[in-house]
């Protein structure tokens, strides 16, 4: 079990299955502990969630020193490291993560946990953890998944909690929302009182079945894989995605060749793509993995990349990708 401590991004993560990983994603800006088998529940508990989010009342300080309550708000800070999350209502219900990630998760799928990853992201502010089985599947072209159950919730509001259908490419460990390849709309709660009742509404909505999930996102990846790309395809592609209005500045216009340029190398040269160069799946690939592995400043990258999974941000950047790539190869 390997150790890496670097958490100037207020990031700490515990990664299971390392013998399944390809590089080093979650090492990016993040304090890293990594498990050849799945993640063990008593250190998730131990070494991530071992504190609670708590009420401070809160009050205005005058000029001259008098203090005067602010009734209905109340700070929720961390019992531990007194860091503020947020002034919340009187009436916002606090989602402790030992029992919105971990109890409600092991109520969720009626079985034992097998914990993938589990995380906290902005020193407490955000947290996640994933459900999966210990067994990878291959798809008929060769393509290393996993599907997982991500669960997330947040003390500063930046995300509300939300449990989701996702899959992972192990190659690269990019992580992709299930509604790529069916229709499964996230469920969110928000901190309120009748949150703590929904529980079933969770299972109906979601219809947790990890293996059902696997053979979608194996459909899914071949349909891509079995899409053929000629380079001049390519080049049209790269232009669609990443166009250069006449008229551009030659600042924003400088930024955006380097983008084409970029992407272009990866289609050529980088070892998470060039398996698949010539096929559809090699240009989600290339457009995928630039949007979690290279966009975007490494010290943010682990929290910026559980948002926008779970904000759907990234969902919309891929459909978008497919829908071009579909529509200049005539697929």
């Amino acid at each position: 079990m390997a150790l890496i401590d670097n958490s100037k991004a207020g990031v700490r993560t515990l990664v299971g299955f390392n013998d399944d990983l390809v590089g080093d994603y979650w090492g990016s800006g993040a304090r890293v502990i990594r498990y050849d088998g799945a993640v063990p529940l008593d250190d998730v508990l131990g070494k991530l969630f071992n504190w609670e989010a708590i009420r401070c009342s809160v009050e205005v300080v005058l000029k001259d020193g008098r203090r005067l309550p602010f009734s209905g708000r109340e700070a929720i800070v961390h019992n531990k490291t007194d860091k503020v999350f947020k002034i919340a209502t009187d009436s916002y219900v606090i989602h402790q993560y030992q029992d919105w990630l971990v109890n409600n998760v092991a109520k969720l799928l009626d079985d034992d946990l097998c914990i993938g990853i589990a995380g906290v992201l902005r020193g407490g502010g955000g947290a996640f953890i994933s459900v999966e089985t210990p067994d990878k599947i291959e798809s008929r072209n060769g393509i290393e998944l996993k599907p997982k159950l991500l669960a997330a919730s947040s003390h500063d509001s930046r995300l509300a909690t939300s449990y989701k259908m996702v899959g992972t490419i192990l190659w690269c460990q990019n992580m992709l929302n299930a509604s790529l390849w069916h229709e499964s709309a996230p469920w969110t709660n928000r901190h309120t009182l009748n949150s703590l009742t929904r529980l079933e509404e969770v299972r109906e909505t979601l219809g947790i079945q990890l293996a059902n999930n696997a053979a979608a996102m194996c459909d899914y990846v071949d349909s891509l894989a079995d899409i053929s790309v000629t380079d001049e395809q390519w080049q049209q592609i790269v232009e669609r995605l990443v166009p250069i209005p006449e008229g551009t500045r030659p600042q924003s216009k400088s930024r955006l060749e380097n983008k084409r340029d970029t992407l272009h190398d990866m289609w050529v040269n980088d070892p998470r793509c060039t398996k698949w160069k010539g096929s559809g799946f090699g240009v989600f690939q290339v457009f995928n993995t630039h949007q979690l592995h290279i966009a975007g400043k490494n010290d943010s990258r682990v929290d910026r990349n559980m948002r926008n999974i779970l904000s759907d941000a990234s969902l919309e950047h891929d459909k978008d990708v497919v829908a071009v790539l579909r529509d200049v190869c005539n697929a």
